[in-house]
């Protein structure tokens, strides 16, 4: 993707030892996970919310969430992240989708905890960027 106000970051939240989040110029929210962490919890996600929340003005926002390998989500994670408080502040979800593992993770979760807003795997940034700004 070229330099433009698709991909022009304007602010950057580091919650330490959890992810990093841009906020873009088009008003994405992208979450890219610490490669340290191994398990989102509900209080992980609570803290995302808080900062996606301030950060947009309680307003509604694109997310597109990076993914890495050998990452879990805990039971109350993944029921925090498909419920109505868990998702107050998201337009939408593009998730990367990058191999075959966490293909099979993304089907059981959108199995099991059918998010409330809309919820799509992709295999490339530009692709989930390009869903979302169709929104």
């Amino acid at each position: 993707m070229a330099t433009d106000k698709k991909t022009t970051i304007i602010l950057q939240k580091n919650i330490k030892g959890i992810c990093l989040i841009n906020f873009y110029l088009n008003g994405i929210v992208e979450i890219s996970w610490d490669t340290q962490l191994k398990e989102i919890n509900k209080e992980h996600l609570i803290q995302i919310k808080k900062n996606i929340g301030e950060v947009g003005g309680g307003k509604k926002m694109p997310v597109y969430i990076s993914t890495i390998d050998f990452l879990a989500i805990s039971d109350s994670g993944r029921k925090y992240s498909a419920s109505d408080e868990g998702q107050a502040f998201t337009l939408a979800n593009a998730v990367l989708i990058d191999n075959l593992a966490k293909k099979i993770l993304f089907n059981f979760y959108m199995n099991i905890n059918k998010p409330k807003t809309p919820t799509k795997a992709f295999g490339t940034k530009e692709d989930a960027f390009t869903w979302l700004l169709s929104l």
